[in-house]
């Protein structure tokens, strides 16, 4: 990478050279552990500057804090090489935790979707459904009033998460860029691994404080989002003693859903099942369920011999529809069982609402941790969310 052209580009063209900079880092055509801060320091503020700093590392948080200082005053009016220094750093700090933070590996995290909110929690108003209450009309006679009733439900309360990481005058001047793009990684690869433990707790309804805060709260009720017809839990989505081993399970646990009805209607909801989630222990026993070749032996014919038997295509795919399999060894760390396992549509009973995504933000010297622990640079990794269950008559859990 060409440092002294990036910092040319940038200089001349400010926020369309930053983002063609992000859009060669999503393309991954450049790379975070690219970047090089003592080349960029070089190219902003010159060698001599640099070669100060290397050679008396007693005062070099205050030689580059003069340094940036002076170029903030000097280029006040024209091209600032202190905003090209951080803009720059900021764009590739971005891109290592991104890198780290947005895997595939993040399964219930990118089955869950996201809704931006301007607010700390919010009560989410809705009406009834009118059912059917269609009715033969006499001529002459006055067609039937029909109504709604309120309905609502609110959400959690967002909370704020993040990290920093600091760049000293060592990781400047010594060349540790890749050991503070490391520490920028780690910091991405743990927001994205906190991300995936709510997901999950969210989706086990096992809540993130004693409280289950990501339950469903309908009407100004908390209600557990997995259980029996009783008291306040008018639906049954639980289906104990069902162990998962082959299509018969499966189609155990749709006919659960497909009994569940509508809370004012008393009619069936419309059911649509893509998610199957299990624990390790389960991944190979899933391909018996949904896949392979079923064999019923016809009732009423010999039981030993030749009895006449019919093989066909397992017809859960047909049936119920192709289900995705989400499993990992972090599902089963919060879940605490081996056996226990949901379905549904996960992307229709839960979401994430995000007051801000992963933000990472920047600064250079100038603050008293650059007095007190020589910080040249240092990045902020935040995000503010919560997981919320939206509609839990979407999902059986089968223990």
């Amino acid at each position: 990478m060409n440092h002294k052209k990036l910092v040319e580009s940038v200089k001349a063209h400010g926020p369309e050279a930053l983002a063609g900079l992000n859009g060669a880092l999503a393309a991954k055509a450049l790379r975070p552990h690219e970047l090089d801060l003592g080349a960029l320091f070089i190219e902003c503020f010159g060698y001599s500057n640099f070669s100060h700093c290397r050679q008396h590392l007693g005062d070099c948080a205050s030689r580059a804090h003069d340094v940036m200082t002076r170029a903030r005053v000097e280029e006040a009016a024209g091209a600032n090489s202190t905003a090209a220094f951080l803009n720059i750093t900021q764009q590739f700090a971005y891109s290592a935790v991104l890198e780290a933070y947005d895997v595939p590996s993040r399964v219930f995290v990118n089955a869950i979707p996201t809704r931006p909110s301007k607010f700390k929690s919010e009560r989410l108003p809705g009406i009834t459904h009118i059912g059917d209450e269609v009715a033969v009309v006499e001529e002459g006679k006055p067609y039937p009033e029909v109504g709604v009733s309120e309905d609502w439900t609110d959400t959690p309360e967002t909370k704020k998460r993040g990290m920093v990481a600091r760049a000293t005058k060592e990781a400047v001047f010594f060349d540790q860029t890749g050991e503070f793009m490391n520490r920028l990684s780690f910091l991405g690869e743990w927001l994205g691994v906190n991300d995936e433990k709510r997901a999950i707790d969210c989706v086990i309804d096992a809540g993130e404080t004693a409280n289950n805060q990501y339950r469903y709260k309908w009407r100004n009720t908390s209600i557990p989002t997995y259980g029996d017809n009783s008291g306040t839990h008018t639906w049954d989505n639980l289906a104990n003693g069902l162990t998962l081993t082959d299509f018969n399970s499966i189609n155990t646990a749709w006919q659960v859903l497909v009994g569940i009805t509508d809370p004012y209607t008393g009619e069936p909801q419309n059911v649509t099942i893509k998610h199957i989630c299990v624990p390790p222990a389960l991944a190979f026993t899933v391909p018996f369920a949904l896949k392979g070749m079923v064999k019923r032996t016809a009732p009423g014919y010999a039981t030993t011999g030749n009895p006449t038997g019919t093989e066909i295509d397992n017809p859960v795919g047909d049936i119920v529809g192709n289900l995705q399999v989400l499993t990992s060894q972090l599902f089963r760390n919060r879940s605490g069982s081996d056996t226990a396992w949901f379905m549904g549509d996960v992307g229709r009973a839960f979401e994430q609402i995000e007051n801000w995504p992963l933000t990472v933000t920047a600064i250079g010297a100038g603050s008293q941790l650059e007095f007190d622990n020589d910080i040249i640079f240092q990045s902020k990794v935040s995000k503010r969310s919560t997981f919320s269950t939206r509609q839990p008559r979407a999902m059986v859990k089968c223990a």
